[in-house]
């Protein structure tokens, strides 16, 4: 299960991201929670803030996925996170002075969103780089299971920082994790890193990777559902929990805390299970976690206490976590090392963009219906997106001639 780590700089990188990933969750708790109290509830304005996170990563994805193939991944990162660093500071500096109001959210949501849309590419395609082909399964899984713990770890230790020293410690913290994975990635043995396979004739071009997959169907049907879950099943527990736990249960900042935590318990199971695989997960699991998620959500949404409903938020979280896990290991593992950074681009670009689009959306259906029934509606879409992708996988096989490989199925 944790063979990766053996590998010196994978670890490096691994605790790095880990103290980065503990500062990006409490982060978007303190983000939510202060818009909630700029607010005064507005589910809307919660889905605006996400939609301005994430909509960068339509516009400049396919271009930062040219730069992780093009330059050394290594600087990129190094950049990229210390302007995210730069960002938690100016959110703490703005907070500190009674000047962090909803248009100044908006403004660093923005931002923040422009620099992740070309940090991601390039920090998903290091994977490889640091482990090699053969260990990118478990990789991918130790990466989700760092994610998770910080899930489970952040938005806990956020809600007790709130309650007691108030959200702007929460954004410099968030900064410290940034300068964490900065720090690994100036410790990694740069000589040790894998060789990238590529032409050395020629640029790297958008057109390469976008003829890559038009030659392979089963990969874009693959980022498609994915894109599709991200939009309307994963966002829907990150816009509408906050309002779970202060509107169905009353629970609180410590509260909304507790269920995002519950979430993470679950999607860190997931990753570690995900984590003892090896090659291409099949598309029988793919799907198969993607209508497990949903139903886990709509069951979710009938509980009426709230250790209940934070109890089913652990299972919700495993099937999300399998479900991602798998989508993005097939699409590495698939893809041709010489356009892996542009296709995890174009990659990201669905699931973060489906996010963008997505959220705002489910902030006006949870104003007219309300948070638990929103979850229950997101589930049944998760449901009909995971049969759907599975009826067209099994076209996409006996159809001759469509790039369809016998590791995908």
């Amino acid at each position: 299960m944790f063979h990766s780590l053996r590998i010196r700089n994978y670890r490096l990188f691994f605790w790095g991201s880990l103290a980065g990933n503990i500062g990006v969750w409490m982060q978007r708790t303190a983000q939510a929670w202060v818009v909630l109290t700029i607010t005064d509830g507005n589910a809307f304005a919660l889905g605006i803030v996400t939609f301005l996170q994430f909509v960068p990563t339509l516009l400049f994805s396919l271009y930062a996925g040219v730069i992780a193939d093009k330059f050394d991944r290594v600087s990129v990162l190094i950049v990229t996170q210390s302007l995210i660093g730069v960002e938690g500071i100016a959110m703490s500096v703005l907070d500190i002075g009674g000047n962090l109001h909803l248009t100044q959210v908006y403004v660093l949501a923005a931002i923040l969103g422009v620099i992740t849309a070309f940090d991601v590419p390039s920090r998903q395609a290091f994977v490889s780089d640091l482990v090699g082909s053969k260990s990118v399964a478990n990789a991918v899984g130790l990466n989700s299971a760092s994610f998770n713990v910080a899930r489970l770890l952040g938005p806990a230790i956020a809600g007790l920082m709130i309650g007691t020293v108030g959200t702007a410690p929460v954004f410099v913290t968030h900064a410290l994790g940034s300068a964490a994975i900065v720090t690994s990635l100036l410790l990694i043995d740069r000589s040790a890193l894998l060789s990238r396979l590529r032409d050395a004739a020629t640029d790297p071009r958008l057109s390469d990777a976008l003829r890559f997959l038009r030659e392979n169907p089963p990969i874009i049907l693959m980022i498609v559902v994915a894109g599709f879950m991200s939009a309307i099943g994963i966002n829907s527990l990150y816009v509408v929990l906050p309002l779970v736990a202060t509107d169905e249960f009353e629970a609180g900042a410590f509260g909304f805390g507790i269920l995002t935590s519950a979430l993470g318990l679950g999607s860190l199971g997931g990753a570690l299970f995900s984590a003892r695989s090896s090659g291409i997960p099949s598309a029988r699991r793919v799907f198969t976690a993607a209508i497990v998620f949903g139903i886990a959500q709509v069951i979710a949404s009938l509980m009426s206490t709230f250790i209940a409903f934070a109890l089913l938020l652990v299972a919700v979280g495993a099937c999300f976590m399998l479900f991602v896990t798998s989508v993005n290991t097939s699409v590495q593992l698939s893809t041709l090392a010489q356009v892996r950074g542009r296709v995890m681009a174009v990659y990201m670009m669905f699931f973060l963009g489906g996010g963008a689009f997505g959220a705002p959306v489910l902030g006006i259906v949870c104003t007219m219906i309300g948070p638990l029934p929103t979850i229950a509606v997101s589930g049944g879409l998760g449901v009909f997106a995971g049969g759907t992708g599975w009826l067209l996988m099994r076209y996409l096989e006996r159809r001759p001639g469509t790039g369809f490989t016998e590791a995908l199925t």
